[in-house]
């Protein structure tokens, strides 16, 4: 049997909850986007789930898409696709510092439900850590968030599994 194998075995007794980081702030998808900017800015993050009253994830939000609303002058974007939340680095940069001025009408106006993708990869507290690696590769992204009865809990990033490989 390879080490390969054997590591994969391995991986298919970790449960997600094991190895996710449960600190995880999250946006409401009613803040404005003004709210939202604040919050990203403060919070020194690039991205954030979006939870709606009952904190049921409900999307992703980023820079980017706060970046690309102002820049249509108030045309709130749907784009289905892949959003840059799950492939993003996890460090945030100081290029984004602009975002503090937002106070424009429609910024005001329009609430991060408007702007946020619905793209949401999630996995369970209980998915074995060799089927969250498959979904990462098979996706081509960095991490997943892990829920409880439809509840974010915590948020499984490529880093956290490399960490628990190296152990």
């Amino acid at each position: 049997m390879s080490a390969i194998t054997a590591n994969r075995r391995e991986l298919s007794d970790i449960k997600a909850s094991e190895v996710m980081s449960p600190a995880l702030l999250t946006a409401n998808e009613q803040w404005t986007v003004v709210e939202l900017a604040q919050f990203l800015v403060s919070n020194g993050i690039t991205g954030a789930p979006v939870v709606d009253e009952d904190e049921h994830l409900t999307g992703v939000v980023s820079v980017t898409d706060v970046a690309r609303f102002a820049s249509m002058e108030g045309a709130p974007v749907d784009d289905r696709g892949h959003h840059g939340y799950y492939t993003d680095s996890l460090d945030f940069d100081d290029r984004f510092d602009y975002l503090e001025d937002y106070s424009e009408p429609h910024m005001e106006a329009t609430t991060v439900a408007d702007i946020m993708t619905p793209s949401i990869h999630e996995v369970s507290v209980d998915t074995p850590l060799s089927e969250v690696a498959s979904e990462m590769v098979q996706n081509g992204i960095h991490r997943v968030f892990v829920s409880d009865r439809r509840k974010i809990v915590g948020v499984v990033s490529a880093l956290d599994i490399l960490r628990t490989l190296s152990r």
